[in-house]
């Protein structure tokens, strides 16, 4: 065959190529395998298909062939389990657009023998690793080109052998080209799977470390306490804080079930836990108001709003002489989310501060807006809301889906 044929192939795998690997830059950082993604890719299949035919290889007179079957083996592996059915509808309704005739013919049994196997083997592929996969491709593509050329030698009256000579090259670019697409397309897969694993496993280790800065302070705070009623000869009530903090204990650590997720029953139960210390530490100085009207065994991240309370107290109303309220807002909003608001009537803050407040300084001690707000950010990918006027007071705000999400850290 003449270079100008290998050329006419190589314009059809560089359209093939192109279209079939497009929706893994769209898709990169989506789940693997959603079902969106398959009927995108369906599409491209189908695309680069009537591509492909729209660019015939002439090896004789009367004779052109493509490479359809790249992307029509490809498309119904890797998309819907109707994919083969619809590429394959695809193909025949292209070729009738050229009226029936004997090419019409041919392609049509070659599809009534080929398609339904490529369906009932592509279970087996889509479980298969990578050198498994490249198997069952070559042993397809070879099977549909045997097919279509005893398809081809009986419609034509031709010899095998002579029909195997005009196909040869075809066959092996074929062959090649399946083999290369498929390593390709498992090569990229893997790759993506593997930076969605180490992108997890560094946001764990984060979450984890800020976690792991939130709970000692609390601890801290609650022994002091402690200790301070013990001094006083208040060992009764030394002993309900005693038992505050175990609840605290109980259900705040743990650091081995970073994906796990508590309830706002129990994350209420751990900011009640505090303020009840806090209060012994402050007295009257500290008031709290509960304003909760959301279902109590929603799912939540662990220590999402205890820190902020926290927060409040601390920076806002203890900064004050006369004390103040903190206020602990948790509303359903339709069905869709729920909004978590802590407001109060401390000191506040000016603009200049509320921006320090959330950027990072390693010199600081505590919790920290910026510790707490980054968490957040790992956790959902948004920031919380910190609204503040000086001498007014603090109100910090954010959402949370309704229903259990997946989350990748906690």
């Amino acid at each position: 065959m003449s270079m100008g044929v290998f050329k006419d192939f190589m314009l059809q795998l560089a359209l093939i190529a192109t279209l079939l690997f497009t929706y893994r830059v769209f898709f990169a950082e989506r789940a693997e395998g959603n079902r969106y993604e398959k009927i995108v890719h369906s599409v491209l299949a189908g695309l680069a298909i009537l591509l492909s035919m729209s660019f015939p290889v002439t090896i004789a007179a009367d004779y052109r062939v493509d490479i359809r079957i790249v992307p029509l083996l490809l498309g119904t592996l890797y998309g819907e389990w109707w994919s083969g059915i619809v590429l394959s509808v695809v193909v025949l309704l292209y070729r009738l657009y050229y009226g029936i005739n004997l090419g019409l013919t041919t392609t049509f049994l070659n599809l009534l023998l080929s398609i339904p196997v490529f369906l009932i083997v592509r279970k087996t592929f889509i479980g298969a690793k990578m050198a498994r996969k490249l198997q069952i491709v070559f042993l397809l593509v070879v099977y549909n080109s045997l097919d279509g050329l005893i398809t081809v030698s009986l419609m034509r009256g031709q010899s095998l052998i002579a029909v195997l000579q005009t196909h040869f090259l075809h066959i092996l670019i074929d062959v090649a080209a399946v083999l290369f697409f498929t390593a390709l397309n498992e090569t990229i897969v893997n790759m993506i799977r593997n930076n969605q694993q180490l992108q997890a496993e560094k946001k764990e280790t984060e979450i984890a470390f800020l976690r792991s800065q939130i709970k000692p302070h609390f601890l801290y705070n609650a022994l002091n306490s402690i200790a301070a009623l013990c001094l006083d000869n208040e060992a009764v009530k030394a002993g309900e804080l005693t038992l505050d903090l175990s609840k605290y204990l109980r259900s705040g650590f743990d650091f081995k079930q970073m994906g796990s997720l508590t309830t706002i029953e129990n994350e209420l139960e751990l900011v009640k836990a505090y303020i009840n210390i806090e209060q012994v530490r402050f007295g009257d100085r500290l008031g709290v108001a509960y304003d909760v009207d959301a279902h109590l065994g929603t799912p939540i991240p662990p220590l999402i709003l205890q820190p902020l309370v926290e927060n409040a107290v601390r920076h806002g109303l203890m900064s004050r002489p006369q004390g103040g309220t903190v206020t602990i807002s948790i509303k359903q909003e339709k069905d869709d989310y729920i909004q978590f608001t802590i407001e109060d009537n401390g000191c506040g803050m000016s603009e200049w501060k509320r921006e320090e407040i959330l950027t990072p300084d390693l010199k600081k001690k505590g919790i920290g807006l910026w510790n707490i707000n980054q968490r957040f950010r790992l956790l959902y990918g948004k920031s919380i809301r910190v609204e503040s006027v000086e001498g007014i007071g603090t109100k910090i705000s954010f959402e949370l889906p309704a229903r259990p999400v997946k989350q990748t850290g906690g």
